[in-house]
């Protein structure tokens, strides 16, 4: 354990590199060789044993295969679920018979609830299926695309079924929350459980939410959003003024799918992911002995259960289609191919953040030394608006939610840990501000995300819809700021009220932030109305 500033440097070199460089992987790798060097004592031979030895263990690491092959299931699944024309059929049903701006706002966020399992398919769908629908209203495109942003990432991250929910449980894993019995283990509990109390606690997800649908209920304009709804509805021109874009998104789907062929994976998935945690939990109907909520409590292996469950819904996904000829077997290795593509990047960049987490957790101790150093400066109370406001800012800079999580939380939790004093391992009833600081880094991820301009969702979005990219940023974020003032109040709030009861803890910092939230978009609009 080094207890000098250069544990700070592989953080801080990831996020300078990916700025500059605009690869969060290569800027990773980089972050390894810094750390496992500073590990080292700068011998280089050694260098290469720490890295080299920490890579392979994570790579060999059954729990990380497991979680490997979901994440690649899963984007063949979305890939199927577009191909066979199920989420394009789903939609077109919601989107008939709408005549007013308002009703086709409301429809394109209902369709994003319903695409919840994924912000890539979200992302790329609703802009793509809205966009007719919103063109013969008025809307201008960088309406649609901050109606579409607003519900991908701060819903997939509140959906316990979700293409996120394998990295956020990792994140968990790799910082040393784990069952009773395993190697290492700093926090005794399973790490789907704790995710799963931390949904409360994501004040950032239900505001900006809550907001978008505020803001569409209410008739909510103001700033460059409002003047683009202006020219949009006198000269027809949905580009604020500027030259209409090509169309360059082409979604190629089966003419026969149906809403079916979305809800048929959709509802497996579900239900084989909530029947393996009974299954590995050791529920009394399986043959154990627990009940069902101390099954969830206890489940043993949360990789594979999202592993057999991935598999099966693709299994009877692709049945499906073969059987109402949505598919070919050519078509198949085509997604195939494709949705492995799609992951590919995300599944390395996985495998690297693991590796950084673990030189950062046991070779360098990062988060004791930060701990050490705020000791008697630092509060414990406001540690949640501390990360909350550090991860947005950092998932702003690196432009991905996933990558913030998994750099951030390893240094969180041993930090909290030892700020605490609380002797190791320990259970989670006992270090009463985790909750609030797990959820705090995965809101400021979201948030980072949202807003940043280099984001791979802010173009997907922009695309879909089919507005200009820095349009869309510039025009979303007047929208997004009072959402995180409003989150920014809640978890100062639940920091302060965290030793309390849970309406304490929780409802009253989401009722307050949500109440400055929609105060200031309210006095916006108002303002913006009297100029």
């Amino acid at each position: 354990m080094h207890t000098s500033w250069l544990v700070l440097l592989p953080t801080c070199i990831v996020l300078i590199s990916t700025f500059i460089t605009g690869s969060l992987n290569w800027s990773l790798a980089i972050g390894i060789a810094t750390g496992a060097f500073i590990a080292a004592d700068f011998n280089l031979p050694q260098t290469i044993n720490i890295a080299g030895t920490r890579l392979l263990g994570t790579i060999s690491d059954y729990d990380n295969l497991y979680l490997y092959a979901f994440l690649f299931i899963i984007s063949i699944i979305i890939v199927l679920l577009n191909h066979t024309g199920g989420a394009l059929a789903f939609a077109h049903i919601l989107t008939k018979r709408l005549r007013s701006k308002r009703a086709a706002e409301t429809t394109s966020l209902l369709i994003s609830l319903a695409l919840f399992i994924d912000d890539y398919l979200s992302s790329l769908t609703v802009g793509y299926v809205m966009r007719p629908i919103t063109d013969r209203l008025h809307i201008p495109r960088v309406k649609l695309a901050y109606l579409v942003r607003a519900m991908t990432g701060p819903l997939v991250i509140l959906a316990p079924i979700s293409s996120w929910v394998g990295i956020l449980i990792t994140s968990l894993d790799s910082a040393g929350i784990a069952p009773q019995g395993t190697s290492g283990a700093k926090i005794i509990g399973d790490p789907l459980f704790i995710y799963l109390q931390t949904i409360p606690y994501m004040f950032y997800s239900f505001l900006i939410i809550a907001s978008a649908w505020f803001i569409v209920y209410y008739g909510i304009s103001f700033g460059p959003m409002h003047t683009q709804e202006a020219i949009a509805s006198t000269t027809d021109n949905l580009f604020g003024g500027k030259q209409p874009i090509t169309d360059t998104l082409n979604i190629e789907a089966s003419s026969h799918g149906s809403a079916i062929d979305l809800l048929l994976p959709i509802i497996t998935l579900i239900s084989t992911v909530f029947l393996g945690c009974l299954w590995q939990g050791d529920y009394h109907l399986f043959g154990g002995t627990r009940t069902a909520l101390e099954a969830f409590k206890h489940v043993n292996n949360m990789f594979l259960v999202l592993f057999i469950a991935s598999l099966i819904t693709l299994t009877i996904t692709i049945t499906f289609a073969f059987l109402r000829k949505t598919t070919s077997p050519k078509a198949l290795l085509q997604c195939t191919k494709e949705g492995i593509v799609m992951m590919l990047g995300a599944v390395i960049m996985v495998m690297l953040a693991n590796t950084l987490s673990s030189l950062l957790r046991f070779d360098l101790a990062t988060g004791q030394y930060l701990a050490t150093l705020l000791q008697g400066v630092l509060h414990l109370p406001i540690l949640p608006f501390m990360f909350f406001i550090l991860s947005a800012v950092t998932a702003t800079l690196l432009g991905v939610s996933l990558g913030t999580t998994m750099i951030l939380i390893p240094i969180a939790i041993p930090m909290l840990t030892a700020l605490t004093g609380i002797p190791l391992p320990t259970t989670p009833e006992e270090l009463t501000y985790l909750l609030p600081v797990i959820a705090a880094v995965f809101s400021g991820s979201v948030c980072g995300n949202h807003i940043s301009p280099i984001a791979d969702t802010t173009a997907m979005v922009a695309t879909s819809s089919g507005c200009y990219p820095l349009d869309h940023t510039r025009t979303q974020l007047p929208y997004i700021v009072p959402a995180i003032v409003g989150s920014a109040l809640a978890f100062l709030l639940s920091g302060l009220c965290a030793p309390y009861s849970l309406i304490w803890r929780i409802f009253v910092p989401l009722a307050s932030g949500m109440t400055l939230c929609f105060v200031l978009l309210y006095s916006m609009h108002i303002l913006n109305k009297r100029k």
